[in-house]
């Protein structure tokens, strides 16, 4: 796959879980979460982001990456911004994550976007940092 260049980057939105896979799709079971895919101007996923329920007024940010040959181009942000807007459309007051501290680049975004370290919330064996966020 060739990376995007600067004129053509993926795009981020929404659908219906029945359309294509190809196509950023939110998936929900009974209005529980959403799963974001991010797509270059071919439709290949490069992308992907989910929020989901933990308990009433909080939310969990799941499974955000990007290709290696679409980091560094502004994705991260934009699709931090999509599955915050998810969050909040949800009814999310809170958001928190977990993630690995050998994951800089991610760590830092999600530091830059005001996430700050928590105590561990679940039985994630790979995470080393659990952080939360008001929205």
């Amino acid at each position: 796959m060739t990376p995007p260049s600067r004129g053509s980057l993926p795009s981020i939105s929404r659908s219906s879980a029945t359309r294509s896979s190809r196509r950023v799709s939110t998936t929900t079971s009974g209005g529980q979460g959403a799963l974001l895919l991010v797509q270059d101007p071919a439709g290949e996923v490069v992308g992907t982001a989910a929020v989901r329920f933990l308990a009433p007024g909080v939310g969990e940010l799941k499974r955000m990456w990007l290709r290696p040959t679409c980091q560094g181009r502004g994705l991260g942000r934009r699709l931090m911004d999509a599955s915050l807007e998810e969050a909040r459309r949800l009814g999310c007051r809170s958001l928190r994550l977990d993630t690995e501290s050998k994951l800089e680049a991610a760590v830092h975004l999600y530091r830059a976007y005001g996430f700050v370290e928590i105590p561990r919330y679940n039985d994630n064996r790979r995470a080393d940092i659990w952080m939360e966020r008001s929205l």
